[in-house]
């Protein structure tokens, strides 16, 4: 999941996992955590949700060193939620975004050479605009919920029409994320499910 010369080929690589950090956790133990996650393979990405208090610590960002080394050592896009300036500060491969009216502002300040991804809901229009606005790929649905008919309708419509990758973002199961992937998901986004298991 590599802007540059590995740039993202779904025909090659099939539909993989996009994973979705825990929204809370301790910096010093996520390359722990994410190395654990990292053993079900077929992850393209690691999306970093940032806390805020957590970032205005001095460590915050040392911590993260081990993170980013590791997304690197397994050939995995490591990218920060939202926070364009954080994203550049340490280093990461780019960015996810939950608001497409972000696309053009974070796309100019990424440069060229990294990742920009972008939610945009069940929205075709914000879909097409962020496409056109530089994100690299674009993500449909709600992490918060199970995949509707009106998802696989949104990644069927999408595959067939337009070349840019797409992620489904909802709540799956194993046969969920086998559908999606039909349905012409080129990423499914994992998160809570993962971070929760006992394994």
């Amino acid at each position: 999941m590599s802007r540059t010369d590995q740039a993202i080929d779904p025909a090659e690589a099939g539909c993989q996992l996009l994973l979705i950090g825990p929204p809370s956790y301790d910096p010093a133990r996520l390359a722990e955590q994410l190395a654990a996650a990292l053993v079900v393979g077929g992850i393209a990405g690691f999306v970093l949700p940032v806390d805020l208090a957590a970032q205005e610590q001095r460590s915050f960002i040392a911590q993260l060193a081990p993170v980013r080394a590791l997304c690197a050592e397994r050939g995995i896009a490591f990218l920060v939620r939202d926070h364009v300036g954080l994203a550049l500060e340490i280093g990461a491969d780019g960015v996810h975004l939950g608001d497409a009216a972000e696309v053009q502002a974070s796309r100019a300040a990424l440069g060229s050479e990294r990742i920009l991804g972008v939610s945009c809901g069940r929205s075709r229009d914000a879909a097409m605009v962020a496409g056109e606005a530089g994100a690299d790929y674009v993500g449909f649905g709600d992490l918060g919920r199970r995949p509707g008919r009106d998802l696989y309708d949104l990644l069927e419509w999408w595959s067939e029409l337009f070349v840019l990758p797409c992620l489904a973002e909802a709540a799956t199961t194993v046969e969920d994320c086998a559908a999606l992937a039909r349905a012409g998901a080129d990423f499914v986004a994992a998160g809570e499910s993962v971070w929760t298991d006992p394994a």
